[in-house]
């Protein structure tokens, strides 16, 4: 097994994707909070880049719902917003959502040549490696970043299920930018919600008020289920 990982969405589109399982991350708070929907019975996701593709689809498809976000911040029309808590079962459950972020559905959109793509958080870090060693295929981890920067908090996320693969003993290659990514998890392992709060985009949220969903966003191993992109569409499978 090779594992790989990009830090950025650019960098994620130079990659050969064919044949490889792809996880893509954007732990605060995309990939966090698609989980937590798919948790509180959300139907489907479908994540596209742009708002107007957002608006477009759901005024073709009026039972959807329509969420995102731009800088962290709710959009105007929306139903919901970024926030994990705003996906409660009385809102999303049997829904399948639209959803445009500022970073995480990029990624996605960009990740969709892989022959599996997985949704990753810390909520699901143990179902997921379980998944990619159930797939024995080569990892390609994509962090979503911050408008194709490097971030802490997605890298470190990555940097987790390295480590994770890594101990289960399966013969595996790394790349430097996947053992740099563990090398970056293993100073953070005892204290993740100390490295989201500290992080560019955790101090950013927590001036807007959005320190809770930093919380949430670091409750590790919270999840056993691990959402899977296909068609278009992100689902559950299992």
């Amino acid at each position: 097994m090779i594992i790989d990982l990009a830090f950025t969405p650019h960098e994620l589109e130079k990659k050969e994707l064919a044949g490889k399982s792809v996880v893509v991350i954007d732990a605060l708070r995309a990939t966090t909070t698609m989980t937590v929907g798919f948790e509180n019975g959300a139907a489907a996701f479908v994540p596209v880049a742009t708002v107007e593709e957002a608006r477009d689809l759901v005024a073709r498809n009026p039972d959807f719902l329509l969420a995102g976000e731009r800088r962290a911040l709710s959009l105007e029309g929306f139903h919901l917003g970024n926030s994990p808590r705003d996906y409660r079962p009385e809102k999303v459950k049997g829904k399948t959502i639209v959803m445009t972020t500022t970073n995480g559905t990029r990624a996605l959109v960009i990740a969709r040549g892989g022959a599996e793509v997985f949704i990753g958080s810390f909520l699901n870090l143990s179902a997921l490696v379980d998944r990619l060693i159930e797939a024995e295929r080569d990892v390609l981890i994509g962090c979503s970043g911050e408008k194709d920067l490097f971030c802490l908090e997605d890298t470190v996320c990555g940097g987790a299920i390295v480590e994770r693969l890594e101990k289960i003993g399966i013969p595996s290659i790394k790349t430097d930018a996947a053992n740099s990514a563990k090398i970056l998890y293993e100073q953070c392992e005892g204290n993740v919600y100390g490295m989201l709060c500290s992080c560019e985009w955790g101090v950013y949220l927590e001036g807007l008020g959005l320190g809770k969903d930093v919380r949430i966003c670091a409750q590790v191993d919270s999840s056993k289920i691990v959402p899977v992109y296909r068609d278009g569409r992100i689902i559950l499978d299992r």
